[in-house]
């Protein structure tokens, strides 16, 4: 009886590698065809793999690789999450699934596939760009920030990496880490009308206006036609007060593109600067006509319309940008001011409410709101909006001359002062306890003196503070 067990077990086990041996060579034939572009051949070939033996993993990793390629997503999908199931440690599947997953919006089981695929493959320079893109949309923009640095690390001139780490960075308000990063991009791929936008967009927020002129300028020079750095070319000419140079701009924007909304806003935005008021309103009336969703478009018309003592006008302008947006708190606190100057008392106190709703912090919104809440007679309610106003003025003034004070004991520490930088550190921290950068100065400062445990706290403070700062640098 042994001896027929036996021969029974060996026969399977033979058969069984006799099938791996031939799903093996319909995998080959598969690939070879994948590399002659022959899709549809390559998947009946991975098909009849999967049919001989259906536990091999490549078979089906290769099968929803081909599967991706003809773009059927979901089918792909099912073939990978089969690979890696049957191989849990097959990376190559745990990237291809976590990238599919990525294309089909399913950023959650991407994220959950590509963390799986880079602890197997540390070096898969697209296995860490996906991750970070994926972690970027779920909002975890500092865990994406981390992972586009491997990207980049591992593959210094791939320009997508580069140009998503530097979207990222601007989004985590890193303007120099996005600038420097945009200016690399742009080194690696001179041809990146993109990139010159971007780096443009980056270059304003960091209050440098010539130098986003001159990245738009660069944009429209790859492709005269394009209406977004157009657009953002006369936003920054807004910036720099030149109004003339941004209503021309507009004006040229809207000749190519006659319903473009925003063009039509930016243009109000530039004539209303002029004091040109009639047609900054008519601009705004078109702009809002074809986007009405606009809420800028309202909360200026609304400006303009105060700004021409038309108050039922715009009133009616600045609730329906409280409409479009909720939260905007600038327009609730424009329409108290209107409906105060109409004689509605109650309507205003309200409006300033919903204001304080959106800006608690807002020192000039509590003060009007107590000078509202003293007309009617609540003196008690005024008194409190008043105390809080004058509260947060006190931390605005703090903060301001935290700034100053900070700022003095870099200058001093550039000197080689190090003790009076230490002490203007100390000061700001005192006039702000939030001030992140004034701790990060105070640890240079206290490394420099030796002073290694002082310094390490009053850095791990900073980064408690801002978990953006940098790293110290070695003493």
């Amino acid at each position: 009886m042994l001896p027929i067990l036996f021969l029974t077990v060996s026969i399977c086990a033979y058969g069984q590698k006799a099938s791996e041996r031939s799903a093996r060579q319909h995998i080959d034939e598969g690939v070879a065809l994948l590399e002659k572009q022959q899709t549809d051949e390559a998947i009946g070939q991975f098909r009849k793999a999967i049919e001989l033996n259906p536990n091999v993993a490549e078979a089906h990793s290769y099968l929803g690789f081909a599967l991706g390629v003809k773009g059927l997503l979901q089918d792909s999908i099912r073939e990978f999450e089969t690979a890696v199931k049957l191989r849990p440690n097959f990376g190559e599947a745990q990237y291809y699934l976590g990238a599919a997953r990525w294309f089909s919006n399913d950023t959650a089981g991407a994220v959950a596939a590509l963390t799986a695929a880079v602890k197997l493959l540390p070096d898969h320079v697209k296995a860490h760009y996906y991750l970070g893109l994926a972690l970027q949309k779920r909002g975890d923009l500092q865990t994406a920030i981390a992972e586009l640095k491997i990207a980049v690390q591992l593959a210094p001139e791939m320009v997508e990496a580069r140009h998503a780490l530097g979207l990222a960075l601007l989004k985590e308000e890193d303007l120099d880490g996005a600038i420097e990063s945009f200016r690399i991009v742009i080194k690696l791929k001179p041809d990146l009308g993109r990139a010159y936008n971007d780096l443009g967009l980056a270059l304003m927020q960091n209050r440098d206006p010539d130098g986003a002129i001159a990245a738009f300028n660069s944009a429209l020079k790859l492709d005269p036609n394009d209406l977004m750095a157009q657009h953002n070319l006369g936003a920054v000419l807004i910036q720099k007060s030149d109004y003339a140079g941004a209503v021309d701009e507009y004006r040229r924007l809207l000749s190519l593109a006659p319903n473009n909304a925003e063009a039509h806003y930016g243009l109000g935005l530039a004539l209303k600067q002029e004091d040109k008021l009639d047609q900054a309103v008519v601009e705004l009336r078109r702009a809002i006509a074809l986007q009405p969703t606009l809420q800028e478009a309202h909360y200026v018309l609304g400006i303009i319309l105060l700004q021409q003592s038309k108050l039922d006008d715009a009133a009616a302008a600045f609730t329906a940008a409280t409409k479009v947006k909720p939260d905007y708190a600038e327009a609730h606190y424009a329409l108290g001011t209107v409906l105060q100057q109409q004689g509605n008392l109650e309507g205003a106190i309200a409006a300033f409410r919903q204001a304080l709703r959106y800006a608690p912090d807002a020192p000039e919104i509590h003060n009007t709101l107590g000078s509202a809440l003293r007309r009617k007679g609540d003196v008690g309610a005024a008194s409190r909006e008043f105390q809080e106003g004058a509260r947060l003025n006190k931390v605005k003034s703090n903060k301001q001359a935290a700034v100053f004070a900070a700022n003095t004991g870099i200058a001093r520490l550039k000197e080689g002062n190090v003790d009076a930088a230490i002490e203007r550190f100390q000061a700001a921290i005192e006039l702000d306890p939030t001030n992140a950068q004034a701790f990060y100065s105070l640890a240079s400062a206290l490394q420099k003196k030796g002073q290694r445990e002082a310094a390490r706290a009053a850095y791990q403070k900073a980064k408690e503070l801002d978990p953006r700062v940098k790293p110290m640098p070695e003493p």
